[in-house]
């Protein structure tokens, strides 16, 4: 019959666990006639570590004990470094503050070719694995508690890089511009935010307590793909808020739509759900109603630069009532719109929800998210109200920094004068995959000479095999020794920001923000994983298309700002009709090829004249068209 398998024995009490004062007590005792299971048991150690050290310090007198190491000397063994380990421990901070976070093996190869490149000792099982082993990981983790291990939420690249320090300081420049155009913009009793949400049949479900060893634990839903019905929220930073919006997924509105919904809600319908530039003037009258905006008692309306909040009638009407409308930059919201640091919540109550019970469900959490504290909160969260202009850090502009790189080649016309986006996340960016074939370490057994080669724009690792695995040598003796490029980014690529103007451009390479560029190690010649792993940077440009222009942060109500909003809105519709103008003829003649299509060719013979013969009788042929 099979062994059963034990599993890993634990280590015992007093492996490890003892203090030096509580073996130099056993020890004194011992030496005092105690016996060595009594001095152990009293002073609470393992019986056979203290045997050990009874016989290793045999020779020592008794006054000279305290000055023996009386502790085991477990770092010995250590493959790196307190110092070494804490530029590797900054180095998996860094990337995941910029989004670039590390997986458990992404962790164990970078120590793995830490210890290559800085020639340290390591196990064979790391040389054979090409990686550091599980168990170093855990004493890695162990002795650092301020890393855990997370799951990720998916981010996108726009959202990640738009918000950047150019994006936030134009927009709170125009926030300071508008406040000191009304004392009542100031103290926050006029200043509102807008913004929708998505409010669905089928909501997230959340965690449930169940039992162990049972799997596809679920949760009742009305369904697994919901319908999508908008709610339009409106708070104000004194601490109140407006009757939502809902906009039904229908052709014609009902009013028992509205029914649960909190007292004097507006009730839309368009087939889509969705918000359209022709709904949001009756959301606007409908903010306009509740606020009692007036050119005598403006209000400022802060929400995003959605094509449908900026139509043309929506903004002159709010011109008009005396509304100042303030949008954000493309893809900030998630930091720097009140609305969006919380959410509502809606609980199923295990009952079947159509888009008519959607009213009164978003009627009960309505109370209970939109609460003065919540409210305030949450304009503060975001420096808007009281206005703080400080209120993100470096920190919370890392992400943008992998694409911090020189505009090339924009036009004139696509420029802003007021404002250049640094970030520019059309051009897919790419990181360079350290564990890919741009690694140091691919298809390479035993890399034993590693050369660092570094210049003004450009900074290579080459590789040579020795029979010699502890030299490192200063020359490539070997012409077909393979050099693989880590950084090729030339320096006029990489744009640092001045400080006397955001919008002037440096050629001076820029550092990126990394937590370890302080850290002073001991070990001499040390190389931390910020020196010899791919940057975190984007690639340079690569092609000749015109990009975009960019969206911004604006006041849509000012003169200027409008007209070109007007402008750029004609534009699209002469656009528009002159493709479907070069689309009418097209299709007229796609229909009237249809049409000969299916027309049948119908042969049909002529009875013959009388003064003919039969042979001389004429065929003609002729079309029908299918009846």
């Amino acid at each position: 019959m099979g062994r059963t398998k034990v599993a890993h024995r634990k280590k015992g009490r007093g492996k490890g666990s003892h203090a030096a004062r509580n073996m130099l007590r056993a020890l004194r005792l011992h030496r005092q006639g105690w016996s060595l299971r009594k001095a152990a048991k009293e002073c609470q150690v393992s019986f056979q570590t203290l045997h050990r050290y009874v016989k290793k310090n045999d020779n020592v007198n008794t006054a000279e004990l305290g000055a023996q190491r009386l502790t085991p000397n477990y770092d010995v063994n250590r493959v790196f470094q307190t110092e070494q380990e804490e530029a590797l421990k900054e180095y998996i901070k860094e990337c995941a503050l910029k989004l670039y976070g590390l997986s458990t093996k992404d962790v164990r190869r970078i120590a793995y070719q830490m210890a290559i490149v800085n020639n340290i000792k390591i196990p064979d099982s790391w040389r054979l694995e090409k990686m550091a082993g599980y168990e170093w990981l855990r004493s890695f983790r162990s002795r650092h508690q301020d890393l855990t291990l997370k799951k990720p939420e998916a981010c996108s690249l726009a959202r990640a890089t738009a918000f950047n320090e150019e994006a936030v300081k134009k927009f709170f420049c125009n926030l300071k511009e508008v406040m000191q155009r009304h004392p009542s913009f100031g103290n926050g009793c006029r200043v509102y935010n807008l913004d929708e949400t998505a409010t669905t049949t089928v909501q997230k479900p959340q965690k449930v307590i169940a039992p162990k060893g049972r799997q596809n634990i679920g949760k009742i839903t009305s369904g697994e793909k919901g319908t999508l019905v908008t709610t339009c929220a409106i708070v104000c930073a004194a601490g109140h808020a407006l009757p939502p919006v809902l906009d039904f997924p229908r052709k014609h509105y009902k009013d028992h739509m509205l029914t649960g919904a909190p007292p004097g809600s507006l009730g839309l319908a368009n087939l889509s759900g969705w918000m359209t530039a022709e709904l949001f003037i009756k959301v606007m009258e409908h903010f306009i109603k509740h606020t009692s905006a007036s050119p005598e008692n403006p209000a400022l309306l802060i929400m995003d630069n959605h094509e449908s909040h900026l139509s043309v009638e929506a903004l002159d009407l709010a011109k008009q009532s005396g509304v100042t409308i303030l949008t954000l930059h493309p893809h900030t919201t998630a930091k720097m719109q009140p609305l969006d640091r919380y959410g509502l919540l809606v609980d199923e109550n295990y009952q079947q929800i159509t888009i008519y019970n959607i009213a009164e469900l978003v009627g009960q959490a309505y109370t209970k998210a939109m609460t003065p504290n919540n409210i305030a909160s949450s304009f503060k969260k975001c420096g808007i109200f009281p206005f703080n202009s400080d209120v993100f850090n470096e920190i919370d502009f890392m992400p943008s920094e992998v694409s911090s790189r020189e505009l090339l080649n924009i036009p004139t016309d696509l420029q802003d004068d007021k404002f250049i986006n640094h970030s520019s996340s059309e051009q897919p960016l790419e990181r360079q995959n350290p564990f890919g074939s741009t690694s140091i370490l691919t298809n390479i057994e035993n890399p034993t000479e590693i050369i660092e080669e570094s210049s003004k724009d450009t900074m290579y690792f080459a590789i040579q095999e020795s029979d010699n695995r502890n030299s490192l040598s200063s020359d490539v003796t070997d012409a077909e020794s393979p050099v693989l490029q880590f950084n090729e980014i030339p320096s006029e690529h990489v744009v640092t920001r001045n400080n006397e103007s955001p919008s002037i451009l440096d050629s001076t390479p820029s550092k990126p923000i990394s937590f370890a560029s302080e850290l002073k190690l001991t070990t001499t010649n040390f190389k931390s994983p910020n020196e010899f792993m791919p940057p975190l940077k984007s690639e340079p440009r690569v092609g000749k298309r015109k990009p975009r222009k960019l969206g911004r942060s604006l006041i849509a109500t000012d003169t200027p700002e409008k007209l070109q909003i007007t402008k750029e809105r004609q534009k699209a519709k002469e656009r528009k009709s002159a493709a479907k103008a070069m689309k009418r003829p097209i299709l007229v003649e796609k229909n009237h090829e249809v049409l000969k299509r299916k027309t049948k060719r119908k042969k049909v013979k002529i009875a013959s004249d009388i003064e003919t013969s039969e042979e001389e009788n004429t065929e003609y042929y002729f079309s029908e068209a299918c009846k």
